[in-house]
């Protein structure tokens, strides 16, 4: 999981999906425009949040399928739970959801939690949708709202850790965030506690110590810009 962040941020181009692909639940040609997108990085804030010279990546990360409304990051990915979600989608429940049939941003990100939640998703899965969530909420200045959901993040990112099978830098990863977020939410005794958890012999983790701490230390629950070299 450390590694997909370190990549995100490389000059490396990254394969492209193809822009039309068929719907993994209905099989309906759908445009298939989130995944690998370029936009050229403006910075990267402390909760690895990218800003862009363009477009608002959140804008674009969840997909949309028109005719059955199944919603997800990446329609070229057929997950392995396919069949429930094929269940959830052709649901009542799930349907009438869809009282307007060109979502918002935040209501795609409510239809996916949804999704999430009755196929019972992996934690990392919903601790990454509460957190994009949580960007939502700070964009509208709904304070509140936001930091509820950076709340619900923290314990998902937990639960991730529970589950076992990760590595040192994934779980050295979780800790970070789980610092980042408490941080933004005010909880500095919990954010340090998180952080002395990393394993700071690897340099990446080091280093995001020693920026994590002095924004403890000035009590400053804001976002902000990563140093340059983590970027």
């Amino acid at each position: 999981m450390a590694d997909q962040f370190e990549d995100r941020f490389s000059e490396e181009p990254e394969e492209e999906s193809p822009a039309i692909v068929l719907c993994p639940v209905c099989g309906a040609p759908v445009n298939n425009h989130a995944a690998e997108e370029l936009y050229s990085v403006d910075i990267v804030e402390s909760d690895f949040r990218v800003r862009t010279l363009d477009d608002d990546i959140l804008d674009t990360w969840l997909v949309f399928c028109h005719h059955c409304f199944y919603v997800t990051h990446d329609f070229s990915r057929i997950p392995e739970e396919i069949g429930q979600i094929r269940e959830v989608v052709y649901s009542d429940a799930y349907n009438e959801r869809f009282n307007d049939t060109n979502p918002t941003t935040l209501e795609l990100f409510e239809h996916y939690l949804y999704l999430l939640e009755q196929v019972r998703a992996q934690p990392m899965a919903f601790a990454d949708t509460c957190l994009r969530i949580s960007w939502l909420y700070d964009d509208d200045r709904d304070s509140v709202r936001a930091a509820e959901f950076r709340g619900k993040a923290i314990v998902h990112f937990a639960k991730a850790l529970l589950t076992g099978g990760l590595d040192d830098k994934d779980v050295s990863m979780i800790y970070y965030y789980i610092a980042e977020l408490s941080r933004r939410n005010g909880e500095f005794d919990r954010s340090k506690k998180s952080l002395l958890k990393m394993n700071m012999q690897i340099p990446m983790f080091k280093r995001l110590f020693d920026f994590q701490s002095a924004l403890i230390r000035d009590r400053n629950h804001e976002a902000v810009a990563m140093p340059r070299e983590e970027n």
